[in-house]
């Protein structure tokens, strides 16, 4: 447990820069660049530290356990995501000039959705009866209802544009997948309810809503040019990849007092 306030001392200091970099208002050019740093930092760090927690939490279970195939799996998609981000800013330090949009760094979003989605996916085949099918029916309510809110004001524009056909299936990928991973990740949390692994998911559902939403305005603000390194939508992917290393390293804790 020392251990683990250990790392909440830490994320926090990644919050605090995420706030920085993200809210603060610098007019100076020392400012800006600061912030432009800071923010390209700590988009890669915290993925990392999710990748780190989840693989912490992989170490609790012995070969051969779903739940180790769970953390493994989810592991190996944040680091893909800390990957992506790397490129990202690889471009803009050392390059000198803006990504493409689509790109390699979209190679490694992409994979990173489809790790969390398939660990989402195991660790529901294994809960799913310990919740009742009512429940179940609404979380499945949930996702499509947002998708559809999705689709409407922020996907259905860029369909209906001309834009390219790879910007096309990117722009309604992102945003498809991360709502429905919010009620993937809910599903856990509702079958643990009572437990201390209940926290866990309920950290992983808090880190899939908020990779949702920014999934969502990330979306809306490229298509319309507004996105930039250090607009306020960038700290909901902190925070979601903040959630999922709570989410590891917290499991990690409970499986070790066990």
């Amino acid at each position: 447990m020392k251990r683990f306030r250990v790392l909440l001392i830490v994320m926090g200091g990644l919050v605090l820069a995420a706030v920085y970099a993200y809210g603060a208002a610098e007019n100076s050019l020392q400012g800006r660049l600061a912030r432009h740093v800071l923010g390209s930092t700590v988009q890669i760090v915290a993925p990392i530290l999710a990748g780190i927690g989840c693989l912490a939490a992989r170490r609790a279970y012995v070969p051969g356990d779903r739940e180790r195939a769970v953390w493994s799996i989810g592991g190996l998609a944040a680091l893909a995501w800390a990957a992506g981000r790397a490129v990202f800013a690889f471009y803009q330090w050392w390059g000198g000039r803006a990504l493409p949009y689509p790109s390699i760094a979209d190679g490694f979003f992409v994979v990173f959705y489809l790790l969390l989605g398939l660990a989402l996916g195991l660790e529901i085949r294994l809960v799913a009866p310990m919740v009742d099918r009512p429940v179940r029916l609404a979380l499945v309510g949930l996702g499509v209802v947002g998708w559809a809110l999705g689709f409407e004001f922020i996907v259905s524009p860029i369909m209906a544009s001309p834009a390219p056909a790879t910007v096309k299936v990117l722009a309604a990928f992102y945003p498809t997948i991360a709502v429905f991973l919010v009620p993937a990740g809910l599903l856990p949390a509702v079958g643990f309810r009572g437990g201390t692994s209940a926290y866990t998911w309920m950290a992983v559902a808090a880190s899939a809503l908020c990779l949702a939403v920014a999934s969502l305005g990330y979306a809306f603000l490229t298509w319309y040019e507004l996105y930039s390194e250090v607009h306020t939508i960038n700290a909901l992917w902190v925070a979601g990849f903040v959630f999922l290393a709570l989410g590891g390293f917290w499991q990690r804790t409970v499986q070790e007092d066990i």
